[in-house]
């Protein structure tokens, strides 16, 4: 069974649209545990010789980064 945890309201995406710094981060808050889902990989530990899954900041970094380009150019078309 699928949790359903809602989505960002639409003033949210509005200001966040608008350029609103603080929307923006709002958003990829919301989204953020999602994006560290998405970015975990597997990495080996000399030492130990164990793989543990930890997240790619670096990948995280540049789907925050295309993100916020694509919340940018989002437009609101009311009829």
């Amino acid at each position: 069974m699928r949790k359903d945890y809602g989505y960002p309201s639409l003033e949210l995406i509005c200001k966040a649209s608008a350029g609103n710094e603080i929307a923006i981060n709002e958003i990829l808050k919301f989204y953020d545990a999602y994006i560290c889902k998405l970015c975990l990989r597997p990495f080996y530990h000399f030492e130990s010789g164990k793989i543990t899954m930890q997240v790619d900041e670096e990948l995280k970094g540049q789907i925050h980064t295309e993100m916020m380009k694509a919340i940018l150019k989002f437009e609101i078309r009311v009829k």
